[in-house]
């Protein structure tokens, strides 16, 4: 089954794109790589939208009150909009269909024109401009599917409000601790969203500098990661408040995101032995049901992919007692690997072996268990590259191309919670797209693994960044 058309926005609010320093607004940019720009809330914002122009070349701009702002269809990336300023925008759709849009196609509406209201003394909230924004777009006229994305809306926000489905775009992405945001919309009426903090962008995205130290390197005319990299080291350690072995971290992790590489900052050794690298798929945060395993056998690129998958809630533990029965017969002994496993992977099978089989709890607790994350970032012995430490960041700036499923894990976790509720053939998931899905975390993961391995260690000073050993409860390299 081909992937779903998508079309991504990229949301911010006006004060985000008017105060950010020049290298934050191109990393938004290039993190995101967006179709359509969208300035949130619904303020006048024309220094917003000049200073995005003068950044961007082929996204479009959009401001519902801003300066010029953008009005009627648009086919972006296979995906048909409406952008619609005003409610008068509203009333012309039905002239679009049948010519500019496929009515059998979904269209999503994006406009300035839906907010919430909070009345704080019956602790209640309603949507603003409702009842002329349904009046303006009703008619016996419209024939198409319409999901309609409101820039004064928070992120979070999905209702339904009188058969029309209303989407926020994060009214407030970007600003203070609030993090950016961008909407990814398919053609199959669904939208997934993905996030990340402002402070993970520009200087303040380099380990170990926080605002002060970013003020310290742009006075020194660093304005960059870039120049980071070029940097004299001694340079950066008469720094205020920074130092030689500061400077040495700072400038590693710049030079892992500018060179897309893995930089060693110890001698710290990896596992011996072929590992398994494995990925769980759960139905939540706090997950009653381990539903989905992938397990990739070799390497990133030509390893065989297993995955073992439970379609009946009703059995919620035959998932883990597959692939415990797998593991112990054919590949006991081996390190198994998962990222930010001992956050999440690793505990949730622990718990659910003893939940669900308990006969494997000696064999699970004996294993050897490798975190790449953990191993990297927590323990401080490699730099990695990608604007974030999120695994898909890291794989994909390590060369590493992902199937377009355009999924996330909380997607997936949703459409498996609406399975359990409601087993019907409007509610099965795609589970051939739900293997792949995993398939792709678990090649990724082999991808950022194989480049831990084929590093070579960056010394500048002769000293070794400490290595701090894990407290968790896996077994030691000299195990193995």
């Amino acid at each position: 089954m081909s992937s779903p058309a998508t079309a991504r926005i990229a949301c911010a609010t006006p004060q985000f794109v008017q105060e950010a320093e020049p290298a934050v607004l191109t990393d938004w940019l290039t993190y995101f790589d967006s179709d359509v720009i969208a300035v949130t809330g619904n303020s006048p914002a024309p220094r917003a939208t000049s200073r995005l122009r003068s950044k961007i070349r082929n996204e479009q701009i959009f401001h519902p009150a801003g300066f010029d702002p953008l009005e009627g269809p648009y086919v972006i990336s296979d995906v048909q909009f409406v952008f619609a300023p005003t409610v008068e925008s509203l009333r012309k759709i039905p002239d679009y269909e049948g010519d500019e849009l496929d009515s059998s196609n979904p269209t999503f509406v994006l406009s300035g024109l839906l907010e919430l209201e909070i009345d704080t003394t019956a602790l209640s909230t309603s949507l603003a401009g409702r009842e002329e924004y349904v009046a303006a777009f009703k008619s016996e006229s419209v024939e198409g599917e319409y999901i309609h994305v409101s820039t004064r809306l928070p992120l979070d926000y999905r209702r339904e409000w009188e058969g029309l489905t209303v989407i926020g775009a994060g009214v407030d992405a970007g600003q203070g601790d609030t993090p950016l945001a961008s909407l990814d919309c398919r053609d199959d009426g669904t939208i997934q969203t993905r996030s990340m903090n402002r402070s993970q962008l520009g200087l303040r995205g380099v380990d170990q500098v926080g605002t002060k130290r970013a003020k310290n390197l742009r006075d020194a005319g660093i304005t960059s990661r870039k120049d980071i990299v070029d940097a004299n080291l001694g340079t950066l350690s008469e720094l205020p408040g920074v130092g030689r072995n500061t400077a040495e971290r700072i400038q590693q992790s710049a030079e892992a995101t500018v060179h897309d590489e893995v930089v060693r900052k110890s001698d710290a050794q990896l596992p011996t032995g072929d590992p398994v690298y494995i990925d769980i798929e759960t139905d939540g945060l706090d997950p009653t049901v381990t539903w989905l395993i992938g397990v990739l056998d070799g390497t990133a690129a030509e390893g065989h992919y297993k995955a073992f998958i439970q379609k009946d809630p009703d059995e919620s533990g035959r998932t883990i007692e597959n692939f415990m029965a797998w593991y112990t017969e054919t590949a006991n002994n081996r390190p198994l690997v998962a990222y930010n496993g001992f956050r999440f992977d690793f505990e949730v099978i622990h718990d659910h072996i003893i939940q669900y089989c308990p006969q494997y709890e000696d064999a699970w607790t004996s294993t050897y268990r490798f975190d790449p994350y953990q191993w990297a970032v927590e323990e401080g012995n490699a730099a990695l590259p990608g604007r974030t430490n999120k695994l898909e960041d890291v794989a994909s700036a390590l060369g590493y191309e992902r199937a377009a499923t355009e999924l996330t894990g909380a997607a997936v976790a949703r459409a498996y919670q609406q399975w359990m509720v409601d087993q019907s053939t409007s509610t099965e998931p795609d589970w051939e797209q739900f293997k792949s899905y995993c398939e792709d975390d678990v090649r990724g993961l082999a991808t950022i693994y194989e480049a831990l391995q084929e590093s070579g260690r960056i010394s500048s000073s002769g000293e070794s960044s400490p290595h701090h050993p894990s407290t968790t409860t896996q077994g030691s390299l000299s195990d193995w």
